[in-house]
């Protein structure tokens, strides 16, 4: 596979959860195969918790968080104790589990800021591949998709991964029940078409085994399908917002993609390309027709939380 020959050539990696919530967790079924190839993983991810949790639209900023080691601009260093007005961050979640600390990555400031901040990162910690880890697979999406409500956080970051050297795991396989299987098979497909589907990968009953415990506590449900999947569930599963999807082995599949390939067949990342703020990211969504995780938000804390 060609994932193998690259990772060959690789020592150290960082692993960024793409859309946030719990696609963090995500980052340690990767990193578990990366180790086949003795690379060195950084794990980590976008620190944006559902509104339910924290009670505030949108992604968090760096400077937000409470008992961090600021990086950059865009990016913390986040241990155990890392929160919100007291609320454990699921990167602080992760990163209690591996026993170090992970990356936060703030994406308020936009695909330029998180671009400058990344490779700052990778100039300083010598970082030889950056991989987007998306739990479910709505990064493929190309912003039409009926079950589509997350695309701005992927959106942001794939736009960012695009400028460095990079590929995008996808894990669960619809895991998130934005994208149904006919799509994922269909973009899959078509990127499989322009030699961009480096490999794939299969979440093991050994490893699902041991971090089961640690998933079935932390806010995702997207990262949970992989695991269960992995050890044997088949049948209807809910996930957020009342939908239910399909699940079976084939969710504890990773595939490893390429990034320019997934750029450039989709308009959602050319869209934020030189935002300098997640709102001005936001609009240029909009303008394009996409109503966003930030719109859904926004809504939410209107109705339940203001004034609160």
């Amino acid at each position: 596979m060609k994932i193998a020959k690259m990772l060959k050539n690789v020592d150290r990696a960082l692993l960024i959860g793409m859309g946030g919530g719990g696609d963090a967790v995500s980052t340690l079924a990767v990193a578990e195969f990366f180790k086949l190839f003795d690379v060195e993983c950084i794990c980590g991810g976008v620190v944006w918790e559902r509104v339910t949790r924290d009670k505030k639209p949108g992604p968090l900023s760096v400077e937000e968080i409470d008992d961090c080691k600021s990086i950059n601009n865009c990016l913390a260093w986040i241990n155990a104790r890392s929160n919100y007005r007291g609320l454990k961050l699921i990167v602080a979640q992760v990163a209690e589990f591996l026993d170090c600390e992970v990356v936060g990555v703030d994406i308020t400031k936009g695909e330029r800021g998180l671009t400058e901040s990344l490779k700052d990162f990778i100039e300083r910690e010598n970082v030889d591949l950056v991989v987007g880890v998306d739990a479910g697979g709505d990064s493929l999406a190309r912003g039409n998709e009926k079950g589509l409500h997350s695309p701005l956080a992927d959106a942001i970051v794939l736009a960012s991964l695009n400028k460095l050297n990079s590929i995008v795991a996808v894990v669960g396989f619809g895991s998130d029940g934005e994208l149904s299987r006919n799509e994922l098979e269909l973009y899959l497909s078509e990127i499989a078409r322009l030699d961009g589907v480096l490999g794939a990968s299969l979440i093991t009953r050994d490893f699902a085994d041991r971090i089961a415990d640690f998933v079935e506590n932390v806010y995702t449900t997207a990262s949970k399908i992989p695991i269960i999947a992995s050890q044997g569930y088949y049948g209807k599963f809910k996930v957020w917002d009342k939908a239910v999807i399909d699940v079976s082995i084939l969710n504890a599949l990773i595939f490893y993609v390429k990034t320019d390939v997934i750029y450039r067949l989709s308009e959602l990342p050319k869209a934020v390309e030189g935002t300098v703020s997640v709102w001005v990211a936001n609009e240029r969504l909009h303008e394009i027709g996409i109503k966003t995780e930030l719109d859904h938000e926004i809504e939410v804390f209107e109705r339940e939380f203001k004034g609160a």
